[in-house]
Formats: C-alpha cells, structure tokens, sequence
C-alpha cells in the first residue's frame, strides 16, 4: 500500500489563505497616513482590494513540495503511522497539501492501521465535499479508494452504487479522455470485486473484463499511472479466474499482461521502481497462470526470471509460495510463506481478516497438500484463535473509533469557521503588496545584472570565434606540403562546412562527412580530434550553433524555426545552445540585436 496511492501524479494546488500580521496592517496605516490628500490614495486602496481579493482565489503551485513529503511519509508509514498523521496535518494547515490529498493519505493509514471507520470517515468527508471536484483527478481517486475501503469493510452495496456514481460522473468532471478511462476502469473493477464477494461471479466477470476492454483501447498513454489501471484490472481478473477454479479463462490474461506492461514501459518519465514492481507483479501472475493450465515449462521459467527480480514485495513472495504449491513443492512453499509472513510483520503491518484469508488460508492449503496433517490442524487452531482476537479487538476499536470521528467532526466545523474568518481578513491583504513591490525590484536588479552578465559573455563569445577564424584562415594559407595528413583533411571538412546544406541536415553524421570528404570515419574522427580537440558530433554541432547565432541576430524567425533549420530538435538546441554560450538563444538574440 503506498500514501496516495490513487493519486494522479500531476500538480496539487494550495486552497489555504495566509494570514494577516498586526504589523503589516501598520505599515499599510502608515503608507496611507504618509499619502493622505495625495491623488494615488484611492489608487493605492483598490490596488489593495484588487489584490486582496486575487489572494482569495490564488492557488500556489506546492506540487513538488508535496510529492517530496509524500514520498518522506511512504518511508515510515508502517514504522510510524502516528507520526504520518501529525505531519499531514501541519501540511494541510501550511496548504503543503489540499483537503482532498491530506483526506485521501490519512484514509490510506488508518486502513493500513486496521481501522477502517476512519478510513471511510475521511473517504466519505471528500464525497461529502462536491466543492473538492474542481481537484478533478484527486476527487475521483479519492473516490475510487473510498469504494476499495467500503468492499473492504463488507458495506458491499454502498461500494457498488459508489463505483456507479463514479462512471457516471467521470465524464463530466473535467478529465481528459484517457484519464477518465483510467477512473471508470478502476471502478469497475472495485466493482467487480464487490460482486465476487457476494457470490454473484457472473456478474463480477463481467465488470473485470470491461475494465480491461476500456484500457486497451488506450495504446499510447499520456502517463504511466493511466496504463497502470490495465496492468490492474489484468491482475485482478486473473486472480479471479484462478480463485474460481476457471484457469483456462486465465490464459488470454497472459498476452493482455505483455501488452499492458510493453505500452508502460514506452510511458515518458517512467520510475524504473515502478516498472520493477509491475513487471514483478505480472511475472508470477503469469507463471501461476501456466502452472494453474499444467504448462509447467513455461511457468518454470517465468518463476526463475521472478526469482532474479528486484524490489520483490510480500505479495510477489507469497505469489511464489502459491505456486511452489501448485507445482508440487510443498517443503519449499511453506519455507517460503513462513518467511514472508515474517517480512511481512517485520514491516508494522496489521493482522486482520485479509491477512488471515491470504496469506494464512495459502499456507494452510500447502500444508495439508505436503501431508503434514498435524501442522495444518494447529495452523488452522492458531487462524481460528486468531479471527477470534482480531473480532474482539475490531469490536473494541470500533468504540475509540466512533468517539475518535465524533471529535474530528467537531475540529473540521471548527476549522471551517477560521477559514471563513481568515478569507474576510484576508481583503485587507498588505502583504501581497509588500511583496509584489519587492519582486519588482528584485526582478529589474536581476534583468540589469542578467543583460550585464550576457553582454561581457557576447563580447567574449565574439573574440573567441574570430580567434578560431583567424587560425584556419592561417591553416588554410599554409602550403599542402607542409601539413600533416590530419591538417590537410581537416581543411577539407572545413571547406566542405561552408555549405550550410551539410552541416543543417539533421542527418549529418562521422559517416557523412567521411563520404563527402571521401576518407574513412577513423581518420574524419581522428583529424578532429587531433586538430580541433573535437569529436565529429561536436564538430558538427558548433557550426551548427555558429549558423544558429547569425540567425538570432539577423532575423526575427522564432527559436523553434531556427532550430529546426539548423538540424536539431528543439530541445537539443536549447541544451547545446546554453552549453556553448551560457545564455539561452533568447537572451543571445537580445543582446546580439542591441
């Protein structure tokens, strides 16, 4: 389970207001005192109001602050759940995290600590929030969790009408098409769930394969967290079908897991982490897959290339043991279900019914499967003693819990109340135009320090490059006999450079040039090498910045066309272009046309 795991990675925005200082307020009094009968007064005032009021409505950008702590939370979630709580509550004050988000990490935590009144309690205060749908992906995530809490804790019909709010409403609620896709296939397949829970296995079949059918329509993912919904619904439906008994049915999974995991793996940006968890996670579904249909070979082999993965989790491990059962090696699944029930543990992670009804029920099964009769009668003993416990302690928590939410409600009408109160105060916002005023200032400093900087860098770039033609005019008035092979060939890939047509072609390359100066790449990589101190690249490159900077100072063409007519993609240029000359091509074009 990962903080927010439902969370769309993209920009979370700070709903919180500032507050206002008492000796702010004074130095707005006194600007007005020092002005008064002064004609910009009333200027002065609604400059105030205007700004005032934009605060209001403001939305800093904190999204990387926000990734960060989340990924600092992940790390002592189950070491320390208290701790996580104590922090997403100060970065909800300090608006490191919105309502939803703070909403959605502690659902997430008090599921993780067994307690799942309050898992849904913080689910339901985001549903119960119709404002928060402008967070667009956060909302529906947050939803989709409270549907997954909900199965959990048997309210199987609230779940089911939940999921069909969620597909109902995806569409309508701002999200691009692929995203909507990722939110519908996820609720349908919470759905599914809900429905094999209460028996109705048709039913659930269904739902599981609709999820799937509407990913695979998605065959280039904008993002690796859209496709991830396929990698998802393939796992569960094949879990489904091995569950009941139905293992041919699981085959066509196995080319549907290759599918979701080749589009993830040509996602942009993609977390290798990630990458190795997914493959890991459709790996072993695969090898239980060929095991559950008697293709022993192909498990086998699927097993040993798990074995060798890294960032295995509990779930891959007891994957494992669940097919070292099916394969008949029985001593070696139950060596592998005892030792990831101690990681397991080892990690802080509760005991409770799934944990019994998994990973404990595998391992049971393996037991009598070995023959060890004796073992499984005290195993299933220590299950039953175990169900008894976490039924007493679940009663008993359900008591702290119910007095627990009833104190949180009270704090959230609270809370409200100070919100509306800091938002009138905030009208009066001074601060924001200290602030602005010293930007300003900082900002002309800056530019005047900046076209400063760049104007000694131009002067220096110019004195360089008139240096570099002064040598190979010298080069080239030397007598050919009294050059190396080297010099002699790289005059001649000089005098081929004076066509603007070699060096701009973006397919220019060591081979190019070794074709039209009719010599092998060695020598083209070894004169420049030599005589120039250069890698062909390079080479090729510098004239291609050369050629770009003329066009920066003669021509208003944009950046983007004069990258493109000197060979490279955009991207590249910009990188190569600060390089050469530290300044971007903008702040060149400025200080080359003054």
């Amino acid at each position: 389970m990962n903080i927010g795991e439902e969370i769309y990675p993209t920009r979370l925005m700070n709903t919180k207001l500032g507050y206002i200082y008492l000796d702010e307020i004074l130095i707005f009094v006194f600007l007005l005192i020092i002005m008064k009968n002064h004609r910009y007064t009333m200027l002065l005032t609604a400059v105030v109001a205007a700004l005032s009021l934009s605060a209001a409505c403001s939305k800093p950008d904190r999204s990387e602050e926000a990734t960060q702590l989340k990924n600092e939370l992940q790390e002592i979630i189950f070491s320390n759940p208290e701790k996580v709580l104590e922090r997403v509550d100060s970065a909800e004050r300090t608006g490191v995290f919105t309502e939803t988000t703070a909403n959605l990490i502690r659902s997430n935590v008090y599921g993780h600590m067994g307690k799942t009144r309050l898992a849904v309690f913080y689910g339901e205060q985001i549903k119960q929030s119709p404002e928060l749908r402008s967070e667009g992906v956060n909302y529906y995530s947050a939803l989709l969790q409270l549907t997954s809490l909900l199965n959990k804790n048997g309210d199987w019909g609230k779940a089911i009408h939940l999921a069909d709010e969620i597909i109902a409403d995806a569409d309508q609620g701002g999200l691009d098409e692929q995203m909507a896709l990722r939110i519908k296939s996820r609720a349908l397949t919470n759905k599914a769930s809900c429905e094999q829970n209460m028996g109705h296995l048709e039913e659930a079949e269904r739902y599981y394969l609709e999820g799937i059918d509407l990913m695979m329509g998605v065959t280039q993912p904008k993002d690796y967290w859209i496709i991830d919904a396929l990698v998802i619904a393939v796992i569960e439906t094949t879990e489904f079908y091995l569950e009941q008994d139905m293992p041919q049915k699981a085959l066509p999974m196995v080319e549907k897991a290759d599918t979701a995991m080749a589009r993830m793996a040509r996602c942009p940006d993609m977390p290798e982490y990630f990458l190795n968890i997914r493959t890991n996670n459709l790996t072993i579904n695969q090898a239980l897959t060929y095991a559950a249909n008697g293709h022993f070979d192909k498990a086998e082999a699927l097993y040993r290339k798990h074995r060798q993965a890294p960032d295995l989790s509990p779930y891959d491990l007891i994957a494992e043991a669940r097919y070292l059962t099916m394969a008949g090696r029985y001593d070696d699944a139950i060596r592998l279900f005892r030792k990831t029930d101690s990681l397991y543990l080892a990690r802080g992670s509760s005991i409770n019914n799934s944990y019994i009804n998994n990973y404990m029920m595998s391992q049971y099964k393996a037991l009598k499967k070995a023959g060890r009769t004796g073992e499984a009668m005290a195993y299933a003993d220590r299950m039953r003693h175990l169900s008894d416990s976490i039924h007493v302690e679940e009663r008993k928590m359900d008591v702290e819990q119910q007095e627990v939410i009833r104190q949180k409600e009270a704090e959230i009408t609270s809370r409200r109340h100070s919100l509306a109160i800091h938002r009138i105060i905030i009208l009066s916002a001074i601060i924001i135009i200290l602030l602005v005023g010293y930007l300003l200032v900082r900002a002309w400093k800056y530019n005047k320090e900046l076209e400063a900087k760049n104007r000694s860098l131009y002067q220096e770039i110019q004195q360089r490059e008139k240096a570099e033609a002064d040598e190979l005019e010298a080069l080239r008035e030397k007598p050919a006999e009294t050059l190396s092979q080297s010099q002699l060939l790289y005059r001649r890939l000089c005098e081929l450079m004076q066509d603007p047509e070699v060096y701009t072609n973006s397919e220019t390359n060591q081979d190019t040039l070794a074709g039209l100066a009719g010599t092998n790449r060695t020598y083209i990589y070894d004169a420049l090498r030599e005589c120039a101190g250069v890698t062909p690249t390079d080479f090729i490159n510098g004239y291609r910045l050369r050629y770009a900077a003329r066009l920066l100072a003669t021509t208003s063409d944009s950046v983007a066309l004069i990258a493109e007519l000197c060979g490279l993609t955009r991207r590249t240029f910009y990188r190569l272009f600060d390089e050469a000359y530290s300044m971007s091509p903008s702040d060149y074009r400025k200080v080359a046309k003054k």
